[in-house]
């Protein structure tokens, strides 16, 4: 019997019953509620809420979608944003002092903060996103230590405004094509030259020039210069070309004839010292960063747990092991070339240069000049021409228009305490807590009301029993009387 009362007064009926009863309370009560929780939660949202400055960046280049930068290099997008090189620029630019910027540099700092978000999502049958815009909100938060170095709240804005730009100015110029390279001057005819140096020299040049031609070609394989109307692999095709040519000539006047008129045997022995030196230079750093290695072996600490903890302290002297293992293959390389000139002079025989007249002598440097001006004045046209490319590709769509752009001004935000969802439970809480207390208050009159009827019945009962009682005394006098 317990356990079906006890099972009767948690039915849904009971309390829908209860409900009913409190109706008109429990909707006063949840009106009363719903405009206290506003007031309190609207409150505690002003008074807990901090400014905060932001402007967004966007990037449009394939490959922002894993992380990559531009040439498919992993990119630190944070790092390179809050770093001090890049806010000190920033906050120059908006004219503070040097003392106020070695101030505000670390403030802002730790008070900046990137976001990454993506918008405008496309996607396929399969469900995979084909298509977005990658888009980063770059966040200052208002604080009370850079509240004393400012004169307004307004700089807030001019400062994280200059960071962005400072940040996408530099990320332009960082993916941004340039050169070094500048027009070679043409041999005068009739002039006293050497011609081992000046092949080698030109071999350099040109060397130089086929590198950074093919490393822009690995960057940037599907651009077709607008002025020039050719690719960067056409460019460093034609420049290899060169390299060929010069080779032959190298070949034809070095090793063969062994032209020697003007000091070229000197030079060539001037060369070969330099690089044995070098060699024997990098050989020794080499061992010496070999023994730094053996006593740096990785260091073996004691953990909690059973298996000991390796601490790796060697990452750097590999590095630099690799380094200069890759200057000293450099020297060796360029050691045995200057060798084999050597060689080639020594045996020289019939037909080099020591056995010709004086005008064959003559007549042969004037050849060398002829087709070492012929590969210089093809080298300043292909020179025009990569620096007509290398403007294309930096004033094209590629650099200002679909690399990255500030897609929103800065602004000023305020972050709250209460999101949305927040402040949906906390309603809900209230409207709860008010139905319950309305409930409470009603059950509570309900049973005083009980009680009190309760209490005048008792009374009425009491106030009967003595009239009945005062009644029969009364009979029983008149019955004596009589």
């Amino acid at each position: 019997m317990e356990e079906e009362q006890y099972t009767e007064e948690l039915t849904f009926k009971k309390i829908w019953e209860k409900i009913k009863i409190s109706g008109v309370r429990i909707i006063v009560y949840v009106l009363i509620g719903l405009i206290l929780g506003t007031a309190v939660l609207g409150v505690t949202d002003i008074v807990m809420s901090k400014s905060q400055f932001e402007t967004r960046i966007t990037y449009y280049y394939s490959g922002i979608e894993d992380g990559n930068d531009p040439w498919g290099g992993q990119m630190s997008l944070v790092n390179n944003i809050r770093t001090s090189s890049n806010v000190r620029n920033a906050l120059a630019k908006c004219g503070y002092d040097e003392e106020t910027i070695d101030k505000l540099v670390g403030e802002v700092i730790n008070n900046l903060s990137v976001i990454p978000t993506v918008s405008d999502e496309q996607k396929d049958e399969n469900e995979e996103v084909v298509s977005a815009s990658y888009n980063y909100r770059i966040v200052l938060a208002q604080n009370s230590k850079i509240d004393k170095l400012i004169s307004s709240k307004n700089e807030y804005n001019t400062i994280v405004g200059a960071i962005t730009e400072e940040y996408i100015n530099s990320f332009k110029a960082n993916f941004s094509m340039g050169t070094k390279l500048s027009a070679i001057e043409k041999i005068a005819e009739g002039s006293s030259i050497n011609a081992m140096k000046e092949l080698d020299i030109l071999s350099q040049e040109v060397n130089t020039f086929v590198t950074e031609s093919a490393m822009w070609q690995a960057k940037a394989d599907n651009f077709i210069s607008s002025s020039q109307k050719e690719s960067f692999a056409t460019l460093t095709s034609q420049v290899r070309s060169l390299a060929t040519e010069l080779s032959g000539y190298n070949s034809t006047y070095i090793r063969t004839k062994a032209i020697n008129g003007n000091g070229e045997r000197a030079y060539i022995e001037e060369k070969l010292v330099e690089f044995t030196a070098a060699k024997t230079a990098k050989e020794g750093q080499i061992e010496n960063l070999n023994k730094a290695l053996e006593n740096a072996r990785p260091l073996v600490s004691q953990g909690s747990s059973q298996e000991p903890i390796v601490v790796q302290n060697t990452e750097k002297l590999q590095e630099e092991i690799i380094r200069v293992s890759t200057e000293l293959a450099n020297a060796r390389k360029n050691e045995e070339t200057w060798t084999s000139y050597k060689n080639a002079y020594d045996v020289a025989g019939e037909g080099s240069y020591a056995n010709m007249s004086e005008e064959q002598q003559a007549n042969l440097y004037k050849e060398v000049i002829t087709n070492v001006n012929r590969v210089i004045d093809r080298y300043n046209t292909l020179l025009e021409s990569y620096k007509g490319m290398i403007k294309d590709y930096n004033e094209g769509y590629t650099i200002n228009t679909s690399l990255v752009r500030m897609t929103t001004g800065a602004r000023q935000t305020t972050t709250s305490p209460l999101s949305t969802m927040r402040f949906i439970i906390l309603l809900a809480v209230v409207i709860v807590v008010a139905v319950i207390i309305a409930m409470c208050v009603t059950a509570k009159k309900g049973a005083m009301r009980i009680k009190l009827l309760e209490k005048k019945k008792a009374q009425d009962e009491a106030e009967q029993a003595i009239a009945v009682e005062s009644a029969e005394t009364a009979d029983e006098g008149e019955n004596k009387v009589e």
